[in-house]
């Protein structure tokens, strides 16, 4: 199944912000490369829960994580933005925000048998 992600307000704002400051005269060498990366964050994101993976997409990087290696699918306790965390092995994490993160989390539990559910989080024996 296919998941975006939420828009994020704070990114617009600052793209329409470098470019409001290049449009008056800003130094196209500083905001060019601010522009860019802004640009390249604002791209898409999707989550794929596909038979033998999740697979992320985020801009010009794609991720696919094997459903035996993860470990945890929980609420993110990072920031006030509500997040989906994704810990695979017991090092790594990566930070999701899936428009409906109680259908992606239903999905990855479906796929990942190895998980059980405790309180609000998936979490590997």
């Amino acid at each position: 199944m296919r998941h975006t992600s939420k828009v994020e307000v704070w990114l617009a704002a600052a793209i329409l912000y470098v470019m409001g400051v290049l449009a008056a005269g800003g130094n196209f060498w500083i905001g060019g490369p601010v522009l860019l990366i802004l640009v390249l964050m604002a791209l898409p994101q999707e989550y794929v829960t596909a038979p033998e993976a999740l697979r992320v997409r985020s801009g010009l990087t794609r991720w696919a994580i094997p459903y035996t290696a993860i470990t945890f699918v929980g609420e993110s306790s990072i920031g006030p933005l509500k997040r989906v965390a994704v810990r695979v092995g017991r090092d790594s994490e990566l930070l999701l925000a899936p428009d409906d993160p109680g259908k992606f989390f239903a999905d990855v539990a479906a796929h990942a048998p190895h998980l059980l559910r405790r309180g609000g989080h998936l979490i590997a024996l």
